[in-house]
């Protein structure tokens, strides 16, 4: 098994509006693109296929995380 010294570190963040969405407001944010679409789909109520998900910045994930 190997080790690495630093662990390495990726930070990914994402945001899931529905499709057609000119605006592209957030109905779900997530460090997980899978967790981002299962969170707006619950939210919802409509089926997962009705989103879409695209990774954005740190600095907007933190802006919509913490509203």
């Amino acid at each position: 098994m190997s080790t690495f010294t630093p662990p390495l570190q990726f930070d990914y963040y994402y945001k899931a509006w529905r499709k057609g969405d000119s605006e592209a407001k957030a109905v779900a944010v997530n460090q997980s693109a899978v967790a981002a679409l299962a969170a707006a789909s619950e939210i919802t109520g409509l089926p997962r296929d009705n989103f879409e998900v695209h990774e954005i910045s740190k600095a907007e994930f933190d802006a919509l995380h913490h509203r």
